[in-house]
């Protein structure tokens, strides 16, 4: 079967050449009294023609999207197994950086208002609660920002009231990054120095300032920049990684250490405000 396949696919241009023939035979003999019955057998040979290719086309497709998705859950699993086996014997990747992922369904969301919400299939019951970062293969969506038993709500990239830490890849400088709501493919950088050396194609990640988002999820490229005039620092326009009107599915976060940062952080605050 697949070496026929591979056959189809490799003498297109011959059964191209055979359509073309056939329709050649249309001409010649459409005024004849079998005219109708000709082209009716051409039309059904042209649909099965069109037919077979496109669904050769989506096999192929299919079957790449599938290992993607095979290696994703691949990887998930043996994480889930490591914690079933024995809670404190994390995967060597939690207990290198503190956090675990759980994958989940986009069921709603939008891009074209101010205050863009999106909408997974995970809640409570998946232990699922707020302030978790919300990420995709491609990078940043949001963080979530309300829960109930089998949903939660998440605030997007694409929310003017939003904005995380994020940084240069290249040189490591940090500033932060918002919606302007101009474009729902661009985001917003700024506080980056204007002495630090910055090109066209920068990667922009996340700093690992924050508690909630781990250090290095991508957020997209430097697409255009220009010094501002009030100030010492660049206003930065960067190109998303994730397209947000094909978010479908995305990954949730949970950081382990992140309770007992903050209380640390807060604690320290309270000591030395004055």
């Amino acid at each position: 079967m697949r070496d026929f396949l591979k056959f189809l696919l490799s003498s297109h241009l011959f059964l191209l050449f055979l359509l073309l023939e056939s329709v050649s035979v249309l001409l010649v003999v459409r005024n004849t009294e079998k005219a109708d019955l000709f082209i009716s057998s051409a039309n059904s040979f042209s649909g099965f023609f069109n037919k077979n290719i496109t669904f050769i086309s989506k096999y192929f497709s299919l079957k790449e999207n599938n290992k993607e998705l095979f290696q994703e859950n691949e990887k998930l699993h043996n994480i889930l197994n490591a914690l079933k086996q024995e809670p404190q014997n994390f995967s060597e990747e939690i207990e290198e950086i503190g956090f675990f992922y759980q994958s989940a369904e986009v069921i709603k969301n939008s891009v074209h208002s101010p205050y863009n919400i999106i909408t997974l299939n995970k809640g409570k019951n998946n232990g699922i609660t707020e302030d978790m970062a919300v990420i995709s293969d491609a990078g940043v969506v949001g963080v979530v920002v309300n829960v109930s038993n089998n949903y939660c709500t998440v605030v997007s990239l694409l929310n003017i009231k939003f904005g995380i830490n994020a940084k240069i890849k290249r040189t490591n400088f940090f500033g932060t990054v918002k919606w302007d709501k101009v474009d729902y493919r661009y985001i917003i950088l700024s506080d980056i120095p204007d002495h630090s050396p910055l090109y066209v194609g920068d990667e922009v990640v996340t700093g690992g300032y924050s508690a909630i988002f781990p250090e290095g999820i991508k957020i997209g490229t430097v697409d255009d920049f220009h010094k501002e005039k009030q100030n010492s620092f660049y206003k930065i326009k960067v190109k998303l990684s994730q397209d947000f009107k094909k978010l479908k599915y995305v990954y949730i976060i949970d950081y382990f250490g992140r309770d007992e940062r903050l209380q640390l952080e807060d604690s320290t605050l309270r000591r030395y405000q004055f």
